[in-house]
């Protein structure tokens, strides 16, 4: 009775935490996020969790994107949350990412299950220049 309990209780924990989360917004209250040569596009925040046994990597975030996840396999690297942090930017037509910051945590569950997190954040930034490289590409394609 016990273990089944103990199994209830790890998959509610994987069903209810939730995934890797990309997060991104375009709203800076009239604020300056960027550099004096440089305008800020958007603001990135991407978040990994895993869940490990012994060490072993049972439920991790996925390198796909927003709401996804895997099983036994690690991701919980600084590339991958780079890559997820580079492509969200890029999708907000950002020409490159400025003020990034990696952190990784990790906390103790239960007996051998520790939950460990890598986050990631940074600011999209575009020139002036690119900027105007981009809606000229953009009114080249057009009809």
């Amino acid at each position: 009775m016990k273990k089944f309990y103990l199994s209830a209780a790890a998959a509610a924990a994987i069903i209810f935490t939730g995934c890797t989360t990309v997060e991104s917004t375009q709203k800076f209250n009239r604020m300056g996020l960027g550099t004096p040569n440089e305008k800020a596009v958007c603001h990135t925040y991407v978040e990994i969790p895993g869940y490990y046994l012994f060490g072993i990597p049972i439920f991790v975030g996925s390198t796909k994107g927003d709401g996804e996840g895997t099983m036994f396999r690690n991701n919980l690297t600084a590339e991958n949350a780079i890559y997820l942090l580079t492509k969200e930017a890029k999708a907000r037509k950002a020409a490159r990412v400025v003020n990034v910051t990696v952190s990784t945590s990790e906390s103790f569950i239960f007996f051998g299950i520790h939950k460990r997190t890598i986050q990631a954040s940074g600011t999209g930034v575009r020139t002036r220049g690119s900027a105007l490289d981009h809606a000229a590409r953009e009114y080249d394609n057009q009809p």
